[in-house]
């Protein structure tokens, strides 16, 4: 089922939404309803307090939400919703006492999907620390999506265009190859187009090579990209073809731009369905930062951004 082994599960996981709320919260909500209904996927809303957090109101962003039961009324009503905006999702509600990022990860091992409600954070503490998304991120055992709050409503769509695509990193690492067959996946069962980036910038040993071979930089990095989007898109194909789909029913967009991946990739996030960044495994406080690019663009990027780490 993957392009790597042993990387992505055959069955479907349910997809797991982090919920307190808030009005990021019900974005990802939302998002992930709809995630769940395509995947025929269950979804399960969980609300985690503090383990010290048991008096009977429910706090979100700093404010109390008046409720006699405590957090399930909260959770419930927040199942319902999402069962209205994706009829005939199977919803499950969870409430937990403990840290959101122990709960999440604890949850993700069962999980096909983790979903995060995201928004950009300017605190020096906050970078320093982690916030509980991108601690997630770095540590879940499956995708994590981090959904921001939606600029523009679907309903403003103007009528007529083209969907958006799908958008998935690739820079032929086998975090990458994961991120690829996530993607795959997501456009396929989204019914959406698939679109391969892969960004390339000379490097100081290309300058080198150059001088030393009498060739541009460039060129010779450029060409390179080339062959990984050819690698990319034959992946896609081969992929599809492994789980009994007509590869010519999803023939992806290859794109191939210059400069530093962290800003080709949000500009192609601006017409985005969403964003697969593959995202190599780590641990202690490195994994806070999920590397530069993935840390950059979960917290600044107009569309969900969705992190495929490498768990081996």
């Amino acid at each position: 089922m993957s392009l790597v082994d042993g990387s992505v599960r055959a069955a479907p996981g349910p997809v797991v939404v982090g919920y307190d709320a808030s009005e990021i919260a019900e974005a990802a909500l939302v998002w992930a309803a709809g995630e769940a209904r395509l995947r025929g996927a269950a979804l399960q809303v969980v609300y985690v307090r503090d383990a010290d957090d048991i008096g009977p109101a429910v706090r979100s962003g700093g404010r109390e939400l008046a409720s006699e039961g405590g957090a399930w009324p909260v959770v419930e009503e927040a199942a319902a919703r999402a069962r209205d905006v994706a009829p005939g999702v199977e919803t499950e509600t969870y409430v937990q006492y403990a840290s959101p990022v122990a709960a999440l990860v604890g949850m993700s091992r069962d999980a096909g999907l983790i979903v995060l409600g995201s928004s950009p954070r300017g605190a020096l503490r906050d970078e320093l620390r982690g916030s509980v998304e991108t601690q997630v991120a770095a540590h879940a055992h499956c995708p994590v999506a981090l959904v921001p709050l939606p600029t523009v409503p679907p309903s403003d769509r103007v009528a007529g265009a083209a969907d958006p695509p799908v958008v998935v990193g690739y820079d032929g690492s086998d975090a990458a190859a994961l991120a690829l067959t996530y993607a795959a996946d997501a456009a396929w069962f989204g019914g959406r187009p698939l679109r391969v980036v892969v960004a390339w910038r000379p490097g100081p040993a290309e300058w080198l090579e150059s001088f030393a071979t009498g060739s541009l930089p460039r060129d010779a990095t450029e060409a390179a990209a080339e062959v990984t989007l050819a690698d990319a898109l034959d992946r896609v194909y081969q992929h599809h073809r492994s789980v009994g789909r007509s590869p010519a029913s999803d023939q992806p967009d290859g794109v191939v731009a210059e400069g530093r991946a962290v800003d080709v990739l949000y500009r192609e996030a601006v017409t985005a369905e969403r964003l697969v960044i593959g995202t190599r495994g780590r641990g202690g406080f490195a994994a806070l930062l999920l590397g530069s690019v993935t840390h950059t663009l979960v917290r600044a990027a107009p569309c969900p951004v969705v992190a495929v780490r490498e768990t081996g």
